[in-house]
């Protein structure tokens, strides 16, 4: 029964994130609402009609709809790095000698473009099993204003603190609570499979789950948030600017070719990484014996 209620206290931060996210679009609408009101009655002669017009063509640019999940982003920040922090002992300041080493950061900048180009051929494959599934998609990104247009706004959400958010969220306090009552295995599957329900979209989600998985692994293995923050922003900044600047052709030789170099550099990538972790664990072995020592004379 313990474990039961364990297990169904991990589906909170799911649910609280998307509370959260409905509250500050909510708040915001209210707020320029009130603002555009005011602002009518003040300078503008016009009609109730005028300003639901204005109000309909703010809340859908892709400023107000990207700053809005801006602040969303920060709040969450707060609140479930609060939480995982307090609950979960998080370590605000890791060494950087037991937690860090040169080949775990290559390691992790080989996953980048490894994951990514996996994930271009998982949305190739389910775009053309599902069509429906890529009109969505695309729908959702318009309307969420989440196009190819790169602004100040959608660099700081998409590439810096979404991907912080979501870590918190995700590989902080969810697949810490998950790990109380299941195995790393089921918790880090679990958590990856509540990731890619956060998107709130079938492609999305489904490459959400693949990549939640990685990032989960890398968070354990690496015995530290901060490895699945860094491949999250990388991964993001990736797709978000540097995607739009590739082209890697389209003939049979170059699916092909690109397909295996994707798999070779994600499977080099967390080999890469685990070599790196294991000699900070060498690291920090000796330290602690080092301290032992000093405390014994």
């Amino acid at each position: 029964m313990r474990k039961a209620g364990q297990f169904f206290f991990a589906l909170i931060p799911l649910l609280l994130s998307i509370g959260l996210q409905f509250l500050i679009v909510f708040f915001s609408m209210g707020v320029s609402g009130l603002a555009e009101g005011i602002w009518y009655a003040a300078v503008k002669s016009g009609d109730f009609t005028a300003v639901l017009e204005d109000l309909n063509i703010l809340w859908t640019t892709q400023n107000f709809l990207v700053y809005t999940m801006v602040c969303y982003s920060v709040i969450s920040i707060a609140v479930f790095g609060l939480w995982y922090y307090t609950r979960y002992d998080g370590n605000y300041l890791p060494r950087l000698k037991t937690t860090f080493h040169p080949l775990s950061f290559l390691g992790i900048i080989m996953l980048i473009p490894g994951t990514q180009f996996l994930t271009s051929y998982l949305i190739g494959f389910l775009s053309a099993l599902f069509p429906s599934w890529l009109d969505t998609y695309m729908e959702l990104m318009e309307t969420s204003g989440l196009d190819n247009r790169i602004t100040v706004g959608l660099f700081l959400y998409s590439v810096l603190l979404g991907p912080v958010s979501e870590e918190l969220i995700f590989r902080g306090v969810t697949m810490r609570q998950l790990e109380k009552c299941l195995p790393f295995w089921a918790a880090n599957l679990i958590q990856a499979l509540l990731f890619g329900i956060f998107h709130m979209n079938m492609l999305q989600g489904v490459y959400a789950f693949c990549l939640g998985a990685v990032l989960g692994y890398l968070c354990k293995k690496g015995g530290s948030i901060y490895h699945s923050i860094l491949l999250h922003i990388f991964y993001n900044f990736w797709g978000t600017v540097i995607s739009q600047y590739l082209n890697i052709g389209e003939s049979a030789f170059a699916f092909l070719f690109w397909f295996l170099f994707a798999l070779a550099l994600t499977a080099g990538g967390i080999a890469v990484f685990i070599s790196g972790i294991r000699r900070c664990q060498a690291v920090s072995v000796q330290i602690q014996k080092e301290e032992a020592a000093a405390g014994e004379g």
